[in-house]
């Protein structure tokens, strides 16, 4: 681990950015048609128990990351077996979400290859990894102003450009609970709430320990309704067939605003938006896996840093030829995957905490 120290405020900013994220770039919920905002928000509450068995974890050992403690409670070897799996679900995190870079940037920069975007995206984040997590969060400060009247701007515009057609909402509950249940299940609880997951490798830093629970809480709640709240506007302004079916519904919203023949071409400014935000998604994701590697091998972070980028840029260019498998390995990993490492895994850490304090009492 680091030497740092970050504020409970620091953490709201980041979390807030993070579950914002790459989710806001893409159809979200898709199969929900109009209602993916309502299987947003229940994937928000589905997230408040994972929020709870995170702190329950960090109470028993809070200045250890999650890569520590799992050696801790299940032995050195199986222990040490989960935390490697951990790395690896990090590292992969980080390469879906450079993927995105590569796949959305092209909208704009024609013509250039995906890798040399992917390379460009990586240099500062590596660059911010050997600084450490407190220039980051510290980053994180002074970006949380532009994303935050950004996002006020987006929204102002929209209503005063008269695209926001209300009928595109309704009937708000066609597609019938339960696909709406099932869509937050196999999707929208897993990304990004389920992600969460990496803040259990910076919950350690905290200045003052008593406030990561209601810093957690704040972070998610706050980015959830932004998150809702985004792709409830995408769906009223294209609809629900025009925006499931786009490569990047978000962007295809903001190049309808137009306030007095004035105020238009918006979507490069809001490229901006979406970047920064992945920026520090993958960062974290990132920062995740390399603190996890470092408490595993007892080495400094600085030493993987760049072994570490080099499988994030190969994973995300290779893994996957085109948007479509992108997507569609996506899906599979959200519904089967995800679930077993934000979900699965802490639980039974729990479970095993417990069990050995009362055979121990």
């Amino acid at each position: 681990m680091e030497n740092a120290k970050i504020s409970a405020i620091q953490l709201v900013t980041i979390m807030y950015i993070f579950v914002v994220g790459t989710t806001v770039i893409f159809p979200l919920a898709a199969e929900a048609e109009q209602a993916a905002w309502i299987s947003i928000l229940l994937g928000m509450f589905l997230g408040f128990p994972l929020l709870l068995i995170y702190h329950y974890l960090y109470k028993l050992y809070p200045h250890l990351v999650l890569t520590e403690y799992t050696i801790k409670i299940l032995g050195t070897y199986l222990g040490t077996a989960v935390g490697i799996s951990y790395v690896l679900f990090f590292l992969y995190g980080a390469a879906r979400d450079v993927r995105d870079a590569m796949e959305l940037a092209p909208l704009f920069l024609h013509g250039t290859p995906i890798s040399v975007i992917g390379i460009m995206f990586l240099v500062p984040i590596l660059y911010g990894l050997f600084l450490g997590i407190e220039v980051l969060l510290r980053t994180s400060e002074i970006f949380i102003v532009y994303l935050v009247l950004t996002g006020v701007l987006m929204i102002i515009f929209i209503f005063f450009s008269d695209i926001f057609q209300y009928e595109n909402l309704l009937p708000v509950l066609e597609p019938g609970w339960k696909k709406i249940i099932g869509t937050t299940l196999k999707e929208s609880w897993s990304a990004p709430f389920g992600e969460v997951i990496c803040f259990t490798m910076v919950f350690a830093y905290l200045n003052k320990p008593k406030h990561q629970l209601k810093a957690s809480f704040m972070g998610v709640i706050i980015g959830g309704l932004s998150l809702a709240l985004f792709h409830f506007l995408t769906i009223a302004v294209l609809g629900a067939d025009t925006r499931g079916s786009s490569i990047s519904p978000f962007l295809r919203m903001v190049q309808k605003i137009e306030v007095a023949e004035i105020i238009q071409r918006l979507d490069a400014l809001f490229m901006i938006w979406l970047l920064v935000n992945d920026f520090f998604k993958v960062a974290i994701f990132m920062y995740a896996a390399v603190i996890g590697g470092a408490t595993l091998f007892k080495i400094s972070k600085n030493v993987l840093v760049l072994p570490f980028g080099a499988i994030v840029f190969f994973t995300s260019y290779y893994f996957t030829e085109n948007y479509i498998s992108h997507m569609a390995q996506g899906d599979f990993m959200l519904a089967y995957i995800y679930p077993i490492f934000s979900f699965a895994i802490p639980l039974l850490l729990c479970v095993v905490t417990f069990v050995k304090k009362k055979f121990l009492k």
